[in-house]
């Protein structure tokens, strides 16, 4: 038994513990309760922003918004409940002085980019770990529009964890593995979509002869205006066909622009067919006409053979005008292996794809060289490298390889990084001869001598070293606030291979073709945060938006041109804080008053 005096010492002792340790500062959990296990990475589990939020207004106002921040972060919170605290810390913040509420605002936008707690699938042997799902209604107050919750960048982008069902949900099978509206802020960033352009995967010593003879690709002539229909709020729909769309190793389907058709990749290619010929149903507003081309359309893919072969793919792009050369493209299986013949057709290869990724330039025209004279790169494709805004969900500008099966190396500002890490690839994986290595060698030293340094002038060098020609010097470069600097050149410096490196022969794909500015068919000129529409202008019988598609109809490439307009403004809108009056919303209204004046 205690004796009187020690149970009361027993009793203050309880009650004078340092708060720490019934506090949230460590606390981990396990299907909403507090246990060592999964918490969010290392550094996240009490944000920093919680403890700013405590001590930003007077009162006991922030230190109840602080202490209730906690409990929205946990992983089994509804997939809204981190941006409705967001909302109530703006409300909050209404009631105070001008300089009081606008740091509050400022906590309620770092603390809404937060990483929320998710935990590891545990029925993978290792777990596999899990995103977090997106909020799907818009946010109360417009200042937090276009942000969502940070995701650890070392996770599959393309798994989730849904608190509803306690499962987990890979990207596309649910609206909620997107952001509400496809918001361009921190959805998970798949690997850069390899077009009809893009480099080959190589078929083995042994590849097989094709099976069925050189299928004509459709021919594509210029509908006269209107043939074709009116689509309404939507592009003119093209899908395309590649590797390494969300993260896979086989390829796969998937509609070019998706800010019109919003719809993750898939083998099968009628899935998307479908969803894009319902779409224009069911959002789009278009006419009878549109709907009938696109139903003639995706019957006549249906009917081409090869089946989930690119030749599908430029199938149902001929049906609405549209020339690509998706057929030229190597089939492969989920394992990555050729699967099926490589059709050299003659058509004019595809637009460059999705204007909804932001600051991404247009994916690079390839070159074919004479055979050998760059090396054999053994089981790798010819090394390439890309520069853009957004990599890794990243606010500045940086380089990465487009190969991300045969190069798998995360963004870096410093273009060596990622330069040394392909040609040691081609020597430690790929199996590359010593002239493929000697020709990388060259490329990084044209890569790193190439000035302004950390801008897209060096990925131009170090492409053209391989016959490859790209215009990444047209990416204005960003730190990493978000700012720009270095010049913006509309059009890059003409780049060619070294002396040591043979003329490029035939292209396979040419590059985009130079725009006139005094030709430019965009008359809209309103550019919220400096970001312009891109010019519009007439090649022969297509009309070409600069550094993006080319377009049969005029209409479709001048709406194109206002999408990417306002894909680049909400990019440097989030870059920014949303601050003043470059915010998501007000580049979504420019963007109608540019299409309103089409």
């Amino acid at each position: 038994m205690f004796s009187k005096s020690t149970k009361f010492f027993l009793a203050f002792l309880a009650v004078s513990l340092p708060s720490m340790v019934t506090g949230r500062e460590q606390w981990l959990e396990r299907d909403g309760r507090a246990v060592q296990l999964y918490p969010r990475r290392f550094g996240q589990e009490n944000p920093p922003v919680i403890a700013k939020l405590s001590a930003a207004c007077p009162g006991q106002v922030c230190g109840v918004l602080a202490g209730a921040a906690i409990t929205p972060l946990l992983a089994a919170q509804p997939e809204c409940s981190q941006q409705d605290h967001a909302d109530a810390i703006i409300d909050a913040a209404k009631q105070f002085d001008a300089a009081t509420q606008a740091n509050m605002i400022a906590l309620a936008i770092e603390y809404r980019q937060a990483e929320k707690n998710t935990p590891p699938d545990f029925t993978t042997n290792p777990p596999t770990p899990r995103n977090s799902v997106f909020c799907q209604k818009a946010p109360k107050n417009s200042e937090l529009n276009g942000l969502v919750q940070a995701q650890d960048p070392a996770n599959d982008p393309t798994i989730f964890f849904d608190p509803a069902t306690k499962a987990t949900v890979r990207l596309g099978d649910q609206p909620n593995t997107f952001p509400f509206g496809q918001a361009s802020g921190a959805a998970p960033a798949p690997p850069p979509a390899a077009t009809a352009a893009a480099p080959e995967a190589p078929a083995p010593e042994a590849s097989p002869a094709p099976e069925a003879p050189a299928p004509e690709t459709p021919a594509a002539p210029a509908p006269a205006t209107g043939a074709i229909g009116d689509f309404g709020s939507c592009s003119v729909p093209q899908i395309e066909f590649a590797a390494g769309f969300d993260n896979r190793r086989e390829t796969s389907f998937r509609p070019v622009d998706l800010k019109s058709f919003n719809h993750d990749s898939a083998q099968n290619p009628d899935i998307i067919m479908q969803f894009v010929c319902d779409t224009l149903v069911n959002s789009c507003g278009a006419d009878q006409t549109a709907r009938t081309t696109c139903a003639t359309a995706r019957d006549a893919a249906n009917a081409a053979q090869p089946a989930k072969t690119g030749i599908v793919a430029d199938t149902f792009n001929a049906g609405f005008g549209i020339s690509t050369n998706f057929a030229a493209v190597q089939a492969l299986d989920n394992q990555g292996a050729p699967s099926g013949p490589i059709v050299a057709a003659a058509a004019t290869p595809a637009p460059a794809p999705d204007a909804s990724t932001p600051a991404t330039p247009d994916a690079p025209a390839v070159s074919a060289p004479a055979a050998g004279g760059i090396g054999d790169f053994g089981r790798c494709t010819v090394p390439q490298i890309e520069f853009g805004v957004g990599f890794d969900n990243r606010k500045e500008s940086s380089f990465r390889p487009v190969d991300l099966t045969n190069f798998n190396h995360g963004s870096a500002q410093n273009i060596d990084i990622i330069t040394r890490f392909v040609c040691d690839q081609l020597v430690n994986f790929c199996g590359a001869d010593q002239t493929a290595q000697a020709t990388c060698a060259t490329a990084i030293t044209a890569a790193s001598g190439a000035e302004p340094a950390k801008t897209g002038i060096q990925a131009d060098a170090f492409n053209a070293v391989f016959g490859i020609t790209t215009n990444f010097a047209s990416v204005q470069a960003i730190d990493d606030q978000g700012r720009p600097f270095g010049p913006t050149g509309n059009t890059a410096p003409a780049t060619t291979a070294p002396a040591q490196a043979p003329a490029p022969a035939a292209s396979a794909s040419p590059a985009p073709a130079p725009v006139n500015n005094a030709g430019n068919l965009q008359t809209f000129t309103a550019a919220l945060g400096g970001v312009k529409a891109p010019t519009v202008t007439a090649v022969g019988n297509a009309f070409q938006v600069e550094n993006n598609a080319s377009f049969n109809n005029l209409n479709s490439a001048l709406r194109r041109s206002c999408d990417v307009q306002v894909n680049l403004c909400s990019n440097a809108a989030n870059a920014s804080g949303n601050q003043g009056d470059l915010t998501v919303a007000n580049c979504g209204a420019q963007g109608d008053q540019c299409r309103a004046n089409l």
